[in-house]
């Protein structure tokens, strides 16, 4: 695949369509550096905001800010042809979170577009990512629904088929090819003269002699920015985050925790700003342990109790769950890039039922160091840190697993409790775009345009992740499989004899 230029180089072109901040083809970019290639790129965008992100970290590329159905693809090719085109289109009208989809946009999808650009420039491979729920796409009902038959799919699969292409397509977990967020998406492959295949993963949850581990959040989250208490906001958690927090506590903490955690629970705005209106000196709380049934905060300076501690990081998802920062990677990046972290601090959330909860008398951190800690010991007990999700059924998740899939908005919170001999602390952050970045696998020096963190948030959750890209574009330019027919998905070809 490619040509020799005049300098005896290999030369490519390539073509990437809605291209976005350049996931797609910044993994593109760095395999055939990897390969040899001189690559000529021609980036398609009509994000304003997107295409100018592109052009600032692949200004050597040809950008046209358009829709991709209002260009005509020969006169963007020219005489060049066309080796690979990659294309994202967009997934709103499939995507389960979606909803109830409009009609009208359905009928004018954008996978059609790419069938048109394959049509009129036939290049030697395509590589098409979108939602899974792609598969399901089927026509319009005579009450005008999406029937998600997956009749459409298929059909845009045999036109494929018909303009002389192999075709193959499955879902691919960006984890299993090194990056540090689980996103599932799928990917369809087409290849003219060859049969379409997928690149073999490179990392597993549970690794092999052949395979890596699973890269963990926990190598993308900036651990210097531990963010701020929940209990001193000046706009209080809502109770649904409290609830979410709490499931993290339970899922990733000592077992003896769960008494705190069904506090956290129960607390909601109204009554943080309560407790915020009446903080107990840490003088006074031998008093306030007698005379106080609700939970209430407590002034202490922090130094004995705030030794390193268990890192959790969880999603803003709605089914997420905590996970194990130093271990497990970044739950999947909504495009809101919604990280929390949180941190625990010597609080006193509330005077529990359970008097016998600590093993020693509450005392004051700077007058005695803690007492030696064991694995059930509770006087500076470190606890997990975890993610929480917020999307989906909303859920918790370790650290030390990847990230969940990155969407386009923010979707989860880093938490990092900590429990002192004054209470449990809970400091709280969303992850930041830089870090949302990373775990899609952009470099740290990638630089990502617009005025506003949702717009750089909602580019890098669109991303495909960098290195499921290179692994996708290297087994495009280098599988040498013969082409057998054009199947569709695997199991529809003919067993082996």
């Amino acid at each position: 695949m490619g040509d020799i230029d005049e300098s005896g180089g290999s030369h490519l072109t390539a073509v990437d369509l809605f291209c976005g901040a350049g996931g797609f083809s910044h993994g593109l970019a760095l395999e055939c550096e990897n390969l040899g290639y001189d690559v000529r790129l021609i980036a398609v965008n009509h994000d304003d905001d997107a295409i100018a992100t592109h052009k600032r970290n692949h200004p050597w590329a040809e950008h046209h800010n358009a829709k991709v159905e209002e260009l005509h693809p020969p006169k963007v090719v020219g005489d060049d042809d066309v080796d690979l085109l990659v294309a994202g289109p967009e997934c709103t009208h499939f995507s389960r979170a979606h909803g109830s989809q409009p009609v009208s946009e359905q009928r004018r999808a954008s996978p059609w577009h790419v069938v048109d650009w394959v049509q009129k420039t036939q290049p030697e491979a395509v590589l098409v990512e979108n939602v899974p729920e792609l598969k399901s796409w089927g026509p319009i009902d005579d009450d005008g629904k999406p029937t998600r038959n997956g009749e459409t799919f298929e059909a845009w699969v045999d036109v494929i088929h018909s303009l002389g292409y192999s075709v193959d397509y499955d879902v691919l977990n960006a984890a299993d090819y090194g990056d540090t967020t689980s996103r599932r998406r799928l990917f369809v492959v087409a290849r003219r003269g060859g049969r379409a295949t997928h690149p073999e993963p490179t990392h597993a949850e549970s690794p092999g002699e052949d395979r890596d581990p699973w890269r963990s959040a926990a190598e993308v989250i900036d651990w210097s920015d531990r963010g701020s208490s929940i209990w001193t906001r000046s706009r209080p958690l809502s109770n649904n985050t409290m609830q979410r927090i709490a499931q993290g506590i339970r899922d990733h903490c000592d077992d003896d925790l769960a008494d705190y955690a069904d506090v956290v629970a129960g607390i909601g705005p109204d009554d943080i700003e309560r407790m915020q209106e009446d903080v107990v000196s840490v003088d006074d709380l031998p008093d306030a342990l007698d005379e106080r049934d609700e939970p209430f905060l407590v002034s202490a300076t922090a130094s004995a109790a705030t030794d390193g501690g268990t890192r959790m990081v969880m999603g803003q998802q709605s089914n997420a769950r905590a996970l194990d920062a130093d271990t497990e990677p970044v739950p999947t990046i909504a495009t809101r890039g919604a990280v929390h972290f949180i941190e625990a601090q010597p609080l006193k959330p509330r005077n529990l039922p359970a008097r016998g909860l600590h093993s020693n008398a509450t005392y004051e951190a700077d007058d005695r160091p803690l007492h030696t800690v064991t694995a059930s010991n509770h006087d500076g007990h470190l606890v997990s840190p975890f993610l929480v999700e917020y999307y989906g059924n909303s859920d918790t998740a370790p650290v030390d697993e990847p990230l969940p899939t990155v969407t386009t908005k923010d979707r989860h919170a880093l938490c990092v409790p900590n429990l002192s001999p004054l209470g449990l602390g809970l400091r709280y952050r969303m992850l930041q775009p830089r870090e949302l970045a990373a775990a899609q696998g952009f470099p740290s020096d990638y630089e990502f345009v617009g005025d506003t963190k949702a717009s750089r948030t909602a580019q890098i959750g669109n991303a495909v992740p960098v290195n499921l890209a290179r692994a996708l574009v290297n087994e495009a330019l280098t599988s040498t499989a013969p082409s057998l027919n054009s199947y569709g998905s695997p199991e529809e070809a003919p067993a082996d004899d």
